[in-house]
Formats: C-alpha cells, structure tokens, sequence
C-alpha cells in the first residue's frame, strides 16, 4: 500500500463499501473486504495527517523549510 496513492485507496475503500453494503458478498469474504478496508482507512488518515503537517508547517515558516 505504500506505493498506493491516495486517490486510488479511496476509490478502492469505495468500491469495498459498495460491496459489503449490496448484502451480496460471502461471510468468509466479507471479514477480507472489512480488514482490507480498515487498512485503507489508516493508510488514508496517515496521508492526511502527513499533507497537514506540511502544511502547517509551510503556513507557520514559509515555503524555505519544506525540503
């Protein structure tokens, strides 16, 4: 997932919610969907809460200390 970005892990998170709420996925296949989405919804916060620090931070002292 590290090379995943963003975009594409919300679309994924999507398109497994869309699923497990149609009713039409298996038990055994739901629990995989479940933690593949959980995994996402952490990937996505990390992301997050990385490009808000960096802004923050370019807010705070200028574009000069972002390398």
């Amino acid at each position: 997932m590290k090379e995943m970005k963003y975009e594409d892990a919300l679309k994924r998170l999507n398109e497994i919610m869309e699923k497990l709420e149609s009713g039409q996925v298996p038990l055994d296949k739901t629990f995989e969907m479940y933690e593949e989405g959980m995994k996402l919804i952490v990937f996505c916060r990390k992301l997050l809460t990385d490009a808000e620090g960096k802004i923050m931070k370019i807010t705070k002292n200028g574009p000069e200390e972002i390398k």
